[in-house]
C-alpha cells in the first residue's frame, strides 16, 4: 500500500502535514456523514419552524390555503402556479420564511422553497421522510423526489411515496420521470394523455439572459409553427443575402444572426433587402457602463455594467458605431458628488438613478433582485421626518419592504451601499454590494 503525505511547504498543509492517504479519506468520510446529519437536522428544524408559524387567519398568506382542492385529494383547476407548489401541505405565515432563509444564508426564495419541500416530505412522502430521518436518503435527493409531486394529486404522491421509499436512495431523474408517468398513466390516463399532446404542441420563444457573455453573444430559441419558422428561416436568408449585396463579409451563419437585429426594426429591414436608403433608426439600447480610469484612457479593455458583469470595452464601443441603433450619450453619473435631495416624499428622476447605481440589487439580506424592480424606501419612515435623500433611500423588492414595514426588521446605513439589518428573533447581518456577513 502506498502512502502519500502532504508537501509541508504548500500553504493548506497544516495539521495534516504527516496524515496518510487512508487517513485522509476516512476523514472525508467522516466530514461527509457529519455534513449529511446537519442537512437532516436543518430538515428537521425547517418542518418545526413552518409548523411553529402557522398562517394566522386574516392575514397575508404567500401560498395557497392547504384546504383548498377537489374532494378527491386532487388539487383545483382554479388554483395558480405558486398555490399548486403549496397543495396538500399546512399553511405557513407569509413573514415565516425570511427569518429562516437568513438563518441558513439564503436568499428568502431559497428558503420558501426548502419549507415548502421539507413540508411535502413530511405530510405528502412520510415514507421518503422516514427514510431521511433515519439518514438511509441524503436530503438533496428527497427534495428532488418532493419537486417531483409539486401540485399533484394525493394519491399521485403516495403511490410515488410507496414505489420510492425503499430505493430512495438510488434514484435519479430518469427513475423518478417513470415512477411518475406510471402513477399519473395508471390514475389518471385521460388527463395524462391530455399533458402530452400540450407538451408536443408547447410554442415559445425564449432567450436565455444567463448565456450572454462578454462580447454581448447571447442566445435565443424558437419553437413555433413550422409554417411560421419556415417563413421566418426565409427573411433571415434574404437580410443576410442584402447585407452581403451591402458589403458585409461575414460568413452566412453571422449574417444570419445579425438579421434577427435588423427584422425587429420592419421599416429598416425592408429598405435594405429593396437597395433603398434605410430610415433614420427608431431603437434605442440603454447601457450604464463602469469604466476605469485606464479603460478611459484605452488601457484597460475590460468594463462592467451595473449588474457587475465584466464586457470587453471594444463591445460598447462597437454597439456605438452602429447605424442601426440611436444613440444618445447622457451625463455621466459620478457617485462621488453629492445630491441635494427632494423636498417631497417623492426621488426625483436623477436621484432614484444615484441609488439604485449604488446599490444593484435589493439590500435585504442574501436578495438578489436588481434595484430597478425594487421600491425605494426611506430608512428613517417620511412621516417620522426622514428625509428624501441619497442617504436616507435604499431600493427593497416589494416583499422585502413589507418585511421591514409589518414584520418587524429593521436596518441602519453604516456606508455609502452598506446596511446592518436586525430580524425579530435575534439576527443581525450586514449587507453591502459584495453579499451579506452574518454577525449575530
Amino acid at each position: 500500500m502506498s502512502i502519500t503525505r502532504l508537501d509541508k511547504n504548500r500553504p493548506d498543509a497544516g495539521e495534516l502535514e504527516d496524515t496518510t492517504a487512508a487517513e485522509l479519506i476516512a476523514r472525508v468520510r467522516d466530514a461527509r456523514a457529519t455534513a449529511d446529519r446537519a442537512e437532516v437536522d436543518l430538515l428537521r428544524l425547517a418542518v418545526a419552524w413552518a409548523h411553529s408559524h402557522p398562517l394566522v387567519p386574516g392575514d397575508a398568506s404567500w401560498h395557497a390555503p392547504a384546504a383548498s382542492g377537489d374532494e378527491d385529494g386532487s388539487p383545483s383547476d382554479t388554483d395558480d402556479v405558486e398555490d399548486l407548489e403549496w397543495f396538500g401541505i399546512p399553511d405557513v405565515a407569509w413573514d415565516a420564511p425570511a427569518a429562516f432563509a437568513a438563518a441558513n444564508a439564503m436568499t428568502t426564495t431559497a428558503g420558501k422553497a426548502f419549507l415548502r419541500d421539507a413540508l411535502i416530505l413530511r405530510h405528502r412522502l412520510p415514507g421518503v421522510f422516514a427514510c431521511v430521518v433515519s439518514h438511509q436518503v441524503p436530503v438533496w435527493r428527497a427534495r428532488r423526489i418532493a419537486q417531483a409531486v409539486i401540485g399533484k394529486p394525493a394519491d399521485v404522491a403516495a403511490y410515488v411515496d410507496t414505489e420510492l421509499a425503499r430505493t430512495a436512495h438510488a434514484v435519479g431523474t430518469v427513475t423518478l420521470d417513470r415512477v411518475l408517468d406510471q402513477a399519473m398513466t395508471f390514475l389518471y390516463p385521460e388527463q395524462r394523455e391530455e399533458e402530452q399532446l400540450e407538451a408536443l404542441d408547447a410554442r415559445y420563444a425564449r432567450l436565455s439572459e444567463r448565456s450572454l457573455n462578454h462580447t454581448g453573444v447571447a442566445e435565443m430559441a424558437l419553437r413555433a409553427e413550422w409554417a411560421d419558422l419556415k417563413d421566418f428561416d426565409k427573411a433571415l436568408s434574404l437580410v443576410a443575402a442584402a447585407l452581403k449585396r451591402d458589403g458585409n463579409t461575414e460568413p452566412l451563419d453571422v449574417r444570419r444572426a445579425m438579421a434577427i437585429g435588423v427584422l425587429a426594426d420592419p421599416a429598416r429591414a425592408l429598405a435594405l433587402i429593396n437597395g433603398e436608403e434605410p430610415p433614420a433608426p427608431t431603437r434605442e439600447v440603454v447601457a450604464y457602463v463602469h469604466l476605469t480610469e485606464e479603460a478611459v484612457r484605452g488601457l484597460d479593455p475590460l468594463a462592467r455594467d451595473e449588474h457587475g458583469r465584466t464586457w470587453l470595452e471594444a463591445t460598447f464601443r462597437a454597439w456605438c458605431l452602429r447605424t442601426d441603433r440611436h444613440v444618445t450619450v447622457r451625463p455621466v453619473i459620478d457617485l462621488n458628488d453629492s445630491h441635494p435631495g427632494c423636498e417631497g416624499y417623492t426621488p426625483s428622476e436623477s436621484l432614484r438613478e444615484r441609488v439604485i447605481l449604488r446599490n444593484p440589487t435589493c439590500v435585504f439580506p442574501h436578495c438578489a433582485r436588481p434595484s430597478r424592480a425594487c421600491d425605494l424606501d426611506h430608512l428613517i419612515p417620511w412621516l417620522e421626518g426622514g428625509p428624501t435623500t441619497e442617504a436616507n433611500l435604499a431600493p427593497l423588492c416589494r416583499h422585502h419592504h413589507r418585511l421591514k414595514t409589518h414584520a418587524g426588521w429593521r436596518y441602519q446605513s453604516l456606508a455609502p451601499g452598506t446596511f446592518l439589518w436586525h430580524e425579530p428573533h435575534g439576527q443581525w447581518l450586514i449587507t453591502a454590494p459584495t453579499g451579506t456577513v452574518d454577525i449575530t
